[in-house]
């Protein structure tokens, strides 16, 4: 019976192998199988042997297939779990083949110097063996003694798979093995001594071990049969997700890419090279890319790329392409670079889109809003333009008085010159005013592109405070400024902030001029730094923002006023993040509230 288990095992294993030629673990379990098998034939040989020549030969050539079993079993272990000192392997196998050598050089066989005769020995059932009767060889010890150094083997390679936390049914395999090793050795050194009455039976400790390498094996082809399975079912998925993300790619005209940065080679689908206007067999190579980019393009992108391959991370962007009929369309790119273990970059791989139409649906509004904040823009003027008369009405009736008095002066007989000449001074300086006047009106009503420069937040409050100053006059509200010296420039549009301080000076001497019990009220404009951004805060002495209006000021079209539009603070925060900056309102504790915003500091930016 235990044969046929035995042979097969062999023969499962050995067939797993033939199919599977890389699998060693199943041919060496198939030959420890066979060799068992063997084995075991050979002990009951043994048992039923008819004289004492026939039993010393069987308990000589019984060691060989022990040889195969023991060898077999130790590459098993080391093969399949990987695990076991080399040392200890070749230890155990040196012993073993010493035991071989001694078992044919010395003696009859390695247990028995000379065997004199046979004893009946009465088993389990009322049958008849024979176990061998003589003189021990004195070599014997050595067997023992190799079987031991396998213990030791095994559970060195136990201990190291329990630390890299090793399953319970792997170290079933090795806990077999050594006890019922353990248990052989004890056996052997029992019927040696002539305390037990027993034939050799070293093949039967080999079979629990045997089951146990055999289940954990065959555990595995089940699984591997499983993950197979798996494995085909997630191929029909990959395939169905393939099949889908390709209609979306085409649905979405999406224009995907690989670059090989080692050796300078860009695959790309069809659609991508129609995007960029390459034919379908022509190299793409990363300088074949940039010649396709305007020409303002490729320097920012090359060096952003540069960057990216420099460790910088993954790169992202936007960029126009001149494709070879003239036409230029915009373009963004998500990309993802990988590297190799040395850090070295080893290809990038990404997806670019047309959106050209996307940028000039911006470019439109953009336009829209430039348009909508001009004329909040001559709103505001329309609003000072009594104030803006007198402004400019008092240096023209200066021009004309002095005039006249040179006039005078001339037609006099003796007439000084000295005289004339302060006349002509004072002449020009209105004139420099009335000029300066209609500069400030030309440069607000002017409806150009934004125009980022280095600005002194403090001249262009100056410059605001002079063109209302008279107005304010009118409405008996003063104005006071509070401006921080050495403060650092900040990078805007003069145009755009000179809106914004107007809104709000305006917006203030509104809120200033409803308070009816108070005869003089003021606005004040204050400039600070504050840590990198600089701060403006015009507030005023009305009759401030409740609460509820407060959450709603900053919407578009919502006005506490009855003829206003709703559009002016809405327009002045839209100008304000647009330069990075932020604007808010607060109540003030005494009454009337303070507008603040602020822009980032020039240094910061530059830094």
């Amino acid at each position: 019976m235990l044969v046929a288990v035995s042979l097969t095992l062999a023969l499962q294993h050995l067939f797993i192998w033939l199919i599977q030629a890389r699998q060693w673990a199943h041919l060496a379990l198939s030959l420890t199988a066979l060799a068992v098998a063997i084995m075991i034939g050979m002990e009951y040989s043994g048992m039923r042997a008819a004289n004492v020549n026939q039993l010393a030969t069987i308990l000589r050539w019984v060691h060989l297939p022990f040889f195969v079993t023991f060898v077999a079993m130790i590459y098993f272990v080391r093969h399949y779990f990987g695990v076991g000192r080399l040392w200890l392997a070749w230890t155990a196998c040196g012993l073993r083949l010493f035991v071989l050598v001694i078992n044919f050089t010395t003696g009859q066989n390695l247990f028995f110097k000379e065997i004199t005769h046979l004893k009946p020995l009465v088993v389990f059932g009322g049958e008849t063996v024979v176990i061998a009767q003589g003189v021990l060889n004195p070599w014997y010890v050595i067997g023992p003694i190799s079987i031991l150094a396998l213990v030791v083997f095994v559970l060195d390679a136990s201990l190291m798979l329990w630390r890299k936390g090793g399953g319970a049914g792997r170290l079933f395999v090795f806990n077999s093995i050594t006890f019922f090793m353990l248990a052989a050795v004890v056996h052997l050194g029992l019927v040696n001594a002539g305390l037990l009455n027993s034939p050799y039976l070293v093949s039967l400790s080999f079979m629990p071990a045997l089951i146990a390498m055999s289940y954990t094996l065959s555990y595995d082809v089940m699984r591997s049969v499983k993950l197979a399975d798996q494995l085909q079912a997630s191929e029909t998925e990959l395939r169905k997700n393939e099949q889908r993300m390709a209609l979306a790619i085409s649905a979405a005209e999406l224009g995907v890419w690989e670059w090989d940065v080692v050796h300078d080679e860009i695959w790309s689908n069809d659609k991508g090279r129609a995007l960029f206007g390459i034919p379908g067999r022509e190299r793409i190579s990363f300088s074949r890319f940039l010649g396709t980019l305007h020409k303002d393009d490729r320097a920012l992108l090359k060096c952003r790329v540069d960057q990216s391959l420099a460790g910088g991370g993954d790169y992202e962007g936007e960029y126009r392409v001149v494709l070879p009929d003239g036409q230029i369309r915009w373009f963004t790119t998500h990309s993802h670079l990988e590297f190799d273990s040395h850090h070295c970059p080893l290809r990038m791989y990404g997806v670019s889109i047309d959106i050209t139409q996307r940028k000039q649906a911006a470019q439109a509004l953009i336009k829209q809003g430039n348009k909508q904040t001009h004329l909040a823009r001559a709103t505001l003027l329309g609003e000072l333009s009594m104030a803006l008369a007198h402004e400019l009405n008092q240096p023209l009736a200066a021009i004309l008085s002095n005039a006249q008095a040179a006039q005078r002066f001339l037609l006099r007989k003796e007439s000084q010159l000295c005289e004339v000449q302060e006349i002509l001074e004072d002449i020009i300086a209105d004139n420099k005013r009335a000029s300066e006047v209609i500069l400030r009106l030309r440069l607000l009503l002017r409806n150009d592109e934004v125009q980022y420069q280095r600005l002194d937040i403090n001249e262009v409050v100056a410059d605001v405070v002079k063109l209302v100053r008279f107005d304010l006059e009118g409405r008996h509200i003063s104005i006071t400024t509070t401006l921080a010296e050495q403060l650092p420039t900040v990078l805007g549009d003069q145009v755009l902030l000179q809106q914004v301080l107007l809104n709000l000076i305006l917006n203030g001497s509104d809120a200033a001029a409803s308070v009816s019990h108070v005869d003089q009220t003021s606005i004040s404009i204050r400039t600070c730094c504050d840590g990198n951004v600089v701060k403006v805060c015009v507030g005023d002495q009305g009759p401030g923002i409740t609460t509820k209006d407060m959450a709603h000021i900053f919407e578009p079209f919502f006005t506490t006023k009855p003829h206003g539009l709703g559009l002016g603070l809405s327009i002045c925060r839209t100008l304000i993040k647009s330069h990075n900056g932020q604007l808010w309102a607060e109540n003030n504790p005494d009454g009337g509230a303070n507008f603040y915003f602020t822009l980032p500091a020039y240094f910061c930016e530059r830094r």
